[in-house]
């Protein structure tokens, strides 16, 4: 997995108070399974990406490349207000 993205996904279960346990009751994986993906040391599925971001309330969002600065000078690479202003893309 990026190293990027399972760090956001770690800050933004964290800063919602979800515990690993408790994300991976809402998404039916366990919580050691949580724990390798936010800890870079297990490979994610994009499905999993998916039920990961929607279990922590957010959206995974493809964006071209070069539509990344665009987006992220409008606001929409950020989930919330207090959310980091750097949404992590490959590329």
């Amino acid at each position: 997995m990026i190293p990027e993205i399972a760090l956001r996904l770690r800050d933004l279960r964290k800063a919602r108070a979800i515990s690993q346990r408790e994300l991976a009751e809402r998404i039916g994986l366990t919580q050691t399974q949580v724990s390798r993906f936010e800890g870079g040391r297990a490979d994610l599925r994009l499905s999993s990406l998916v039920e990961i971001s929607r279990g922590l309330g957010v959206e995974v969002m493809l964006v071209p490349r070069r539509r990344i600065p665009a987006v992220e000078a409008l606001g929409l690479g950020r989930s919330d207000p207090g959310s980091p202003a750097r949404t992590p893309h490959i590329g």
